[in-house]
């Protein structure tokens, strides 16, 4: 069978596809309905401009720009991120490429021919960066690209450096990028289409309405009319709730993408270890342990689901995992020598 780690992913991609296209219908439905508003009395008319430009446009342009950024994810990151693309097709052109950088590319070639992928993803090595790290991107499985950064060559042998680019392609072949881009997106998803108008309610009027419910709650209670107090303080308390929603939704989206993203690194592991040997793959993490590692400011969030490894500190506290989008070394390493998730 195909793509023996892909499993999961699928219901998470069809549910997140599902999302962004209700967001589309909604933001449309939205527009329709403000324009047919904007049409009718004075009311109506404040009415039709909030659906219109508080919901409809938002969503639409939310839906736009997403998929933008989903399927242009591969020239993007060559252009912000200086990367330099090596071409398969001009490797035998003289003084073009490395001897490294010709061996890279026909690693991941013949590591993507390996795992029956239908196309061998964009080889590219980012340039000035010092840090041993790898990743992917790419809309599907024939649109993608893996990176080495110049640091990862430098510090690695090449068995380990092919173990690598075996991860980053695992994670193309388990469809992990196509899944946490779409879950990231869920989350600024959410944001346009509900929270954004709701908060605009809530806040600039809602908060008028919260003040007169708290200073009646008070005279009541001052009264001895507790029944009518309470009434008043739920309320409040339904307004701080409000208030709060977008922060609990952006946590627990969080904590969804980074156990997403923990989960998924053992499988990109398991294929690497089958790809390769698991050998190699435990050298190349052990390797990375040991090696320095000084994250660049730029785009820090979104590269932190992406590498192969991450700044991480000394595990402290029962809930400490909840904060990192990798397993600990030790853990990936234990997990390979243990045979889980590999899958012959």
């Amino acid at each position: 069978m195909r793509f023996k780690n892909a499993g999961g992913n699928l219901a998470v991609i069809a549910i997140m596809t599902l999302f962004c296209l209700a967001v589309l219908i909604y933001g449309l439905c939205a527009s329709y309905y403000g324009l047919l508003l904007l049409q009718q009395g004075a009311l109506s008319f404040v009415l039709g401009l909030f659906f219109l430009f508080c919901i409809g446009l938002p969503s639409l342009y939310w839906f736009i720009t997403t998929s933008y950024r989903y399927f242009a994810a591969v020239p993007t990151y060559i252009n912000q991120r200086n990367i330099r693309v090596i071409n398969p097709f001009l490797l035998d052109e003289k003084g073009l490429y490395s001897d490294m950088e010709k061996w890279l590319c026909m690693t991941v070639r013949d590591i993507a021919i390996a795992e029956n992928m239908p196309k061998t993803p964009v080889v590219g090595i980012e340039l000035s960066d010092d840090n041993p790290n790898a990743y992917a991107v790419g809309a599907t499985r024939s649109y993608s690209m893996v990176v080495a950064t110049t640091g990862l060559i430098k510090n690695l042998n090449r068995e380990e450096v092919a173990a690598v680019m075996a991860h980053e392609i695992g994670h193309i072949a388990n469809l992990d990028t196509m899944a946490k881009t779409l879950l990231s997106a869920a989350f600024s998803g959410v944001m346009a289409t509900l929270f954004t108008p709701m908060l605009l309610v809530v806040w600039y009027l809602g908060r008028f309405a919260a003040l007169l419910m708290l200073i009646a709650g008070l005279i009541y209670g001052l009264l001895g009319n507790w029944q009518h107090a309470m009434g008043f303080f739920i309320g409040v308390i339904i307004w701080l709730i409000l208030m709060l929603l977008p922060s609990i939704t952006q946590l627990l989206v969080t904590l969804l993408t980074f156990w997403h993203s923990r989960w998924r690194e053992y499988h990109a592991d398991a294929v690497a270890a089958r790809l390769t040997s698991v050998d190699a793959m435990v050298s190349a993490l052990a390797t990375l342990d040991k090696l320095p590692f000084q994250p660049p400011k730029k785009n820090r969030e979104e590269m932190s689901t992406l590498w192969v490894r991450v700044a991480m500190k000394e595990e402290t506290g029962v809930f400490h995992w909840l904060k990192q989008t990798h397993p600990p070394m030790h853990k990936r390493i234990e997990v390979l020598r243990r045979g889980f998730y590999i899958k012959k």
